[in-house]
Order: structure tokens, then C-alpha cells, then sequence
């Protein structure tokens, strides 16, 4: 995109524990509204901005408003533009947060254990020290097809690696994105495997 924006910069992603989703974009969301804390003089202007996005209860606008700030849930552009952020910074942020993912999946990653899917709840069976990723989807494939069971590796924050019982093996990113629909700017899903195995 060929810009520079002063309060960010290039962010060294030496190991997995560096990254942090969508860390740029929450930058700059900080940098247009200050802190979410607040000081009892500075209600009236937060409830201003509560009003003009259409928010009657303070409580939940606040509750909310933190949740957007994480990117965790949909975020009015109504809500955008009251702080002063502009839809093609907040996407160049996201290029930059995308940047920071691809330098995070460059790293070897170890895997310390796995999860077989079990009911009523799913088993965690450690892994050795020092188990590559290829190492662990091989260890993991004889055993989900020795056992009948799916099973997952997981990387929390960057993917989900699910071996199914016949031993095909699928990946999830959880990549940082955005995507624009009607009023609302809608982040991607940075989940763990909780919300996806069925038990």
C-alpha cells in the first residue's frame, strides 16, 4: 500500500509467544478513542458517542465498545467513524496484522500435546518435548486411526490441525481479517478448538 502511519512500526515476530491477533488494527482503534478507561468527567462525551451509535444503555455500549477494541465482536461503522477511524487505514492495519500472522507461521512450531475427541468429554494426551509439527500429525495420525477418533493439534491463535479417524488430516487458519458487510465491519474467528469439536 506504500504508507507509513507514525505510532505503528515493524513488529519483530521472533517466536510463536510475539504474535498477538489483530494487534495493529487494535492500535490504531487505541490511538483514535484513547483508553477504554475512563474518568468520571469524560461520561458525558462517551455517552455522546453511545448515542450516535444508537446506544440507549451506557453499560452495554461499554461492554460492547471493549469487545469491538478486542475484535471479538461485529463493530458499527457508525461507531468507527465517531472516533475518527477511516475504513482504508483500519484495512491497511489488517495487512499489517496479516504480516505479523504469515511471520508467526514461519516459525517451527512444537507441539506439547493433543486432544482426542471423546465423549462425554475429550481426552489431552501429552506429546515429547520438543515434538515437531510434522512429528505430532504423524504420532497423532496413527492414533486417531488406532483409536476410532478424531484428534486435534492446536495452536492456539495461529491454526487447528484436526485428524480425522480415517487419518485425512485438515487445517483451519485463524489468519486476521475483516470483511465489510452493510454496517458493520466484521473481524474473523481467532478461535481455539473448544468452539469447534463436538462432543
Amino acid at each position: 500500500m506504500g504508507r507509513t502511519i507514525p505510532y505503528l512500526s515493524s513488529r519483530n515476530i521472533n517466536k510463536v509467544e510475539d504474535y498477538i491477533p489483530f494487534y495493529n488494527s487494535k492500535i490504531y482503534l487505541k490511538q483514535k478513542s484513547g483508553s477504554l478507561k475512563y474518568f468520571e468527567n469524560q461520561i458525558s462525551q462517551i455517552k455522546k458517542i453511545a448515542e450516535k451509535v444508537g446506544y440507549k444503555d451506557f453499560n452495554q455500549f461499554i461492554k460492547h465498545r471493549k469487545l469491538w477494541h478486542d475484535f471479538q465482536k461485529k463493530i458499527p461503522i457508525s461507531y468507527l467513524k465517531a472516533i475518527g477511524v477511516k475504513l482504508d487505514v483500519l484495512k491497511f492495519t489488517i495487512e499489517l496484522d496479516q504480516n505479523d500472522y504469515q511471520k508467526a507461521l514461519e516459525i517451527p512450531l512444537y507441539s506439547k500435546s493433543y486432544i482426542i475427541q471423546t465423549r462425554p468429554f475429550p481426552l489431552t494426551r501429552r506429546l515429547p518435548q520438543r515434538t515437531s509439527e510434522a512429528k505430532a500429525i504423524e504420532l497423532v495420525r496413527k492414533e486417531a486411526i488406532l483409536k476410532n477418533k478424531s484428534c486435534v493439534i492446536d495452536y492456539p491463535l495461529l491454526k487447528k490441525i484436526l485428524i480425522e479417524s480415517d487419518g485425512s488430516v485438515k487445517t483451519t487458519f485463524y489468519r486476521p481479517d475483516i470483511k465489510i458487510e452493510g454496517e458493520y465491519v466484521i473481524p474473523t474467528k481467532i478461535n481455539d478448538y473448544t468452539g469447534d469439536i463436538s462432543l
